[in-house]
């Protein structure tokens, strides 16, 4: 039994086209291997934030820049994971009907992001998932999530543990922030720049998919907060699997 560890980032939870959560999973030797790569690739910055470049005045630059650093964590064979939702699909089923916790965009997403990890990548092994931390309201929320993965997650003793680190403290949360920005961006025009600049980001292939409105639904429906089975039974539908929306 390893221990690996999943770094998650997250964009557009504020609004927007879709809210997305994603990032890498790895043991600790891929992720070692992937720090001594990257941290001489962004130099002289310490970090990659994605909202940070300078894509209006310098997007060949950038383009270029995304390029070299997308494949650095496919290289080490590290796991991409995401799960997202559509605004619009939530905005028209979910909030009028339950503006519980549970029911925000974001702890929706991380839940199946988790759910992906322990069911698709995990098998024995156990798994800490690291969030990027955020201040004032947004902490709240990540505070919120935490309660909800050990009340539905308890008893599966492959979760070692959930926690959030400052974006400052790791390079390891980079690629999350990477991944989720771009998959954000293909959600809304797949062929757009930033689309095409970033895509070196999502690999050969990944786990994840997205909550389309049908199960958006169910989850709306249920008595009280939905089910662990139910998220599980919507992983198995292809429409979960399915392609980003803006590829319908």
């Amino acid at each position: 039994m390893a221990l690996l560890t999943a770094y998650f980032d997250e964009s557009g939870v504020h609004g927007g086209e879709a809210c997305i959560v994603a990032g890498f999973v790895g043991n600790d030797t891929q992720w070692g291997a992937f720090a001594a790569d990257w941290v001489p690739a962004i130099k002289p910055s310490k970090n990659l934030h994605m909202r940070k470049l300078r894509w209006k005045n310098h997007p060949e630059a950038v383009a270029k820049r995304l390029a070299s650093l997308g494949p650095i964590p496919h290289r080490y064979n590290l796991r991409p994971v995401m799960a997202g939702l559509k605004w619009q699909d939530y905005n028209s089923i979910v909030e009028l009907k339950n503006r519980g916790k549970f029911f925000q965009p974001y702890i929706l997403s991380a839940l199946c992001a988790v759910e992906i990890v322990l069911r698709e990548i995990a098998e024995d092994d156990e798994v800490l998932f690291l969030f990027d931390r955020q201040e004032g309201r947004r902490r709240e929320t990540m505070e919120e999530l935490r309660k909800i993965v050990f009340d539905w997650f308890g008893a599966d003793k492959r979760v070692k543990g959930i926690d959030f680190m400052r974006f400052e403290d790791t390079v390891c949360l980079d690629p999350a922030d990477y991944l989720a920005y771009i998959v954000r961006e293909r959600s809304l025009d797949m062929n757009s720049f930033k689309s095409r600049a970033g895509e070196s980001i999502i690999g050969a292939g990944g786990n994840g998919g997205w909550i389309h409105g049908p199960y958006l639904t169910l989850l709306a429906s249920a008595k009280s907060r939905p089910t662990r089975d139910l998220i599980k039974d919507m992983m198995k539908n292809p429409y979960f699997r399915g392609l980003i929306p803006s590829e319908r």
